[in-house]
């Protein structure tokens, strides 16, 4: 008889928590980009420019960080759901099993 397959729901959901905790991280580093900033008058007179350069650089940063914050914390919620799916489906099929080897009830 075959040792079956085993689908390791505690170290899944040990990952979505891992991948959560990265998530709130990631948050918190895009809280700070967007407290972080220097006036023109930061660069000084001969670097002027550069706000105009960073700004769009600055603005892509926050997009990018968006988009991440959005994946991880959507990853680390469909790894519960999967775990949690994947165990109740097995709890129903071993209560199944269970009951379909205990052969039919006697009628009274």
């Amino acid at each position: 008889m075959s040792a079956g397959m085993r689908f390791p729901v505690e170290a899944v959901r040990q990952h979505a928590t891992a991948v959560g905790e990265v998530a709130e991280q990631m948050a918190v580093a895009r809280s700070a980009v967007r407290e972080v900033g220097m006036d023109r008058q930061a660069y000084g007179e001969i670097c002027q420019f550069l706000p105009g350069l960073l700004e769009p650089l600055f603005g892509g940063a926050v997009e990018v960080l968006n988009g991440a914050v959005d994946a991880l914390s959507e990853t680390a919620h469909k790894l519960r759901v999967t775990a949690a799916t994947i165990e109740a489906a097995d709890v129903d099929s071993a209560r199944g099993l269970t009951e379909a080897g205990r052969g039919p009830e006697p009628l009274l």
